[in-house]
């Protein structure tokens, strides 16, 4: 997480040593640790809650690109449609002029 070598550590613990003391320095190591760990979690937590919604918005977009495909497939059919009923009619007023 941080780029902290062995001996910036070491100047670390022995200022804490200094300020806090021998008898509390336990306890503030402890208590650093518990504050360290928290905030691993909670940022695991806000990673994970991303990832999750990207794949949801991911997966909507992939619905509404094949909603916008089944409509174009659905507008291409009509259009068919349209025209073989033209020329069914056509064909039919063409047969009618033909019999009359």
């Amino acid at each position: 997480m941080f780029d902290i070598g062995f001996w910036e550590i070491l100047v670390i613990a022995l200022v804490a040593l200094i300020v806090v003391g021998p008898e509390r320095l336990p306890k503030l190591i402890r208590v650093t640790g518990l504050w360290i760990g928290r905030a691993q979690a909670s940022l695991h937590a806000i990673k994970t809650d991303i990832s999750r919604e990207l794949r949801a918005q991911e997966l909507k977009d992939a619905l509404n690109k094949t909603n916008q495909t089944m409509s174009d497939m659905n507008q291409t059919i009509h259009i068919d449609e349209s025209l073989e009923s033209q020329k069914k009619t056509e064909n039919t007023e063409e047969t009618d002029k033909k019999d009359g």
